[in-house]
Formats: structure tokens, sequence, C-alpha cells
């Protein structure tokens, strides 16, 4: 066969793939915005959507519970999670009895508005800040927070003290210091995200990642929580927070102040000592190899993978923990071990721990 003709047909055959692949992209990502579409109207129907002008932005916030309740609770989102008022109701639904309960969406998370502007602790306290008294929701309040939502509510709380009455950390986030040179820039996930949302896979990702949580919820639900978290992931307010993460941290810890106002910091995914402790809570080995054991060239029997990441729990608990319970000051720590997210983890415990904080 002449050669010439072989590149002819190997170059149509390539052309051909590279054609569907890009038919492929095309339409998964039509597909996922049109659904998108259809779960953002579905949850807006369905009265979560009351947006509050803080600018040139909007931020979301939705109100539940008892409106002549004992405290005004605010809660905060943890990374990611443009959900929150429906995935922490599990968590809640006892707390909102006797309290109000306020769900804001920061920029960018949610049904609020994205934005380009730098997300610093200061831009985001003052965004909400501003939102509730927009709202005519007045102090004090009781912040929680999960993960990240944990830090600002450290923030606010070092700089306006006076508004707040309590903060419950769903482990939160541990603020320490991080010399600049260490600090790091959200690597690859910051630059991938917009993409893969943009491309509509991120309800594949999220799915594969927390469907074992998300299936707890009610069937209806689950769309709507899978389709907010990939929203937020491919938003430009979530990528500067997954970029400067690092810089954050390192700027709360050193605006932290202790104060008497009392705190509770539930522990979870620090909160294992033992192998049992994993064994327990169905964690094999292989599932903390690229959590907390960096892989290596030599084969880990399971027994050393545990010991090694008992190790770094420890050395981080050490580090990192307890300085920042001492610095926070007032600060009580009930330790549940699971999942980071274990608000959908182990709702049910969260609800009764946080419950006898607040009632106490």
């Amino acid at each position: 066969m002449n050669i010439k003709k072989v590149f002819r047909i190997t170059g149509r055959i390539l052309l051909i793939i590279l054609l569907f692949f890009v038919l492929l992209l095309l339409t998964t990502a039509i597909v996922y915005h049109i659904k998108l579409n259809k779960v953002e109207k579905q949850v807006k129907e369905a009265g979560y959507y009351n947006p509050v002008s803080v600018g040139d932005h909007d931020l979301n916030i939705y109100t539940c519970g008892n409106e002549n309740g004992r405290h005004t609770i605010i809660a905060l989102a943890g990374w990611g999670d443009g959900e929150m008022f429906l995935g922490w109701r599990q968590m809640t639904e006892e707390i909102e009895q006797d309290n109000r309960l306020i769900f804001i969406d920061r920029a960018g998370y949610g049904l609020s508005d994205d934005t380009k502007q730098e997300m610093t602790p200061e831009t985001v306290i003052e965004e909400y800040r501003t939102a509730l008294q927009n709202a005519g929701i007045e102090a004090p309040y009781l912040l929680m927070g999960h993960s990240l939502g944990g830090m600002y509510a450290t923030y606010w709380e070092s700089r306006y003290p006076d508004e707040i009455e309590g903060i419950v950390y769903v482990d939160g986030s541990i603020c320490f210091e991080i010399p600049e040179e260490e600090q790091g820039d959200g690597g690859i996930a910051a630059v991938l995200m917009p993409v893969i949302e943009k491309l509509g896979f991120a309800p594949f990702v999220i799915r594969s990642e927390y469907g074992r949580f998300i299936e707890k919820l009610p069937a209806d639900k689950q769309d709507q929580m899978i389709y907010m978290m990939s929203k937020t992931i491919g938003s430009s307010a979530m990528k500067d927070e997954t970029k400067k993460n690092d810089w954050y941290f390192d700027l709360v810890w050193e605006d932290m102040t202790p104060t008497n106002i009392p705190k509770l910091y539930i522990s979870s995914s620090m909160a294992y000592h033992t192998k049992e402790d994993f064994i327990n809570d169905c964690i094999p080995a292989e599932a903390l190899m690229n959590v907390w054991v960096l892989p290596t060239k030599e084969k880990m029997s399971d027994d050393e993978i545990y010991e090694e990441a008992l190790r770094l729990m420890e050395q981080r608990r050490t580090e990192w923990s307890a300085p920042y319970y001492e610095k926070l000051g007032n600060c009580k720590v009930v330790e549940l071990p699971g999942d980071h997210i274990i608000f959908l983890d182990k709702p049910d415990e969260c609800s009764r721990i946080i419950k006898e904080f607040i009632d106490g």
C-alpha cells in the first residue's frame, strides 16, 4: 500500500476521533448546563432563593427554624459547599426547633452571585455583615462554620467580638502560621475546577467523591445538592479561595486574639487514635494512602499504613490543632471520628453535641 495513502487514511481516522471527542465534550456541556438551569429553577421555586444586595452583587440568604428562637445561628459554608441549605438540614433539624437558623451563601457559592474580586477574609466577612444588616437580621449571632467556614468565623470574632455570642466549629479549618515560602497556590485543582465544571463533568466528580453521603438525603434533594456543588466549584470566587487558602490561614492566625466567647470545636477528620478507630468506621488502609500517607516506592502493609496515618494525625494535633484551640480561648473540643463532612457522615451525633452546647 502506498505510504501516502496510509497517512491519508490514518489522518482521516484521527480527525474523526477528534471530531467525535469534541462532539462528546460539547454534548456533555450542553446537557449539564440545561440540567443545572432546571435544578436552579427548582431550588428557587422551593423558596431557598432570597437575594440581598451587598453592592455590585447579591448574596443569597435562606432563613428557617424558630423565628423567635433563643439564638440566631449563622451557618458558614465549607470549601465548595454550595448546597448547605440542603445538606446541613439533617444535622440542624433538631436545632431549628428552638433557634433561628440563617444559611448565607458567600459570593460564588450556591445561589449567590459570582464575583471576580479577591475573597480575602475581610471581604467575605464584610459582605456577610452587610447582607445580614440589609436583610434586617440583627446581632448577636452564634456562628456555625464547617471547614473553611470555621476560618471565616474566627476572623469575624477577632474583628467584631461584640457581634458574636458563640461559635460552633464543625471540623473547621485549623489556622496556623505558614511561612510565605511554604504557601501554595492551590495547585492544579485551582486551574482544573472551573474547566471541569464548564465542560459538565463536575457532577461525575462529586458523585464519585461524596456519593455515599449524598445518598442519605431524600431522593428529590440529591440532584439539587450535586448541581449546587458543581456550580460552586466552577465559580471565580472559589477559584480565588483555592489559590490563596494558605495565605488566608496565615493572615487569620496572625489576626487572632483569645476571647472568652464560648466556642465548641467538633473534631472529626483528625480524631482517630487507634487502628480500631479506623476499622470501626469502615475505613480501609488503602483509603488513607492519598489523604494521609505519602505514596512510597516501597510496599506498605495495612498495619504500617494505619500506623503512619495515626502518627501524622498526632503530629498535626500537636503542632496545629492544640495551639489553635489555645489561641481561640474558651474552646471546648469534642472528638467525633468521621469524615470531614461530618454533618453528612454523622448528622445525629453532630446535632446532639451542638444542641448540648447551645442549651448549656
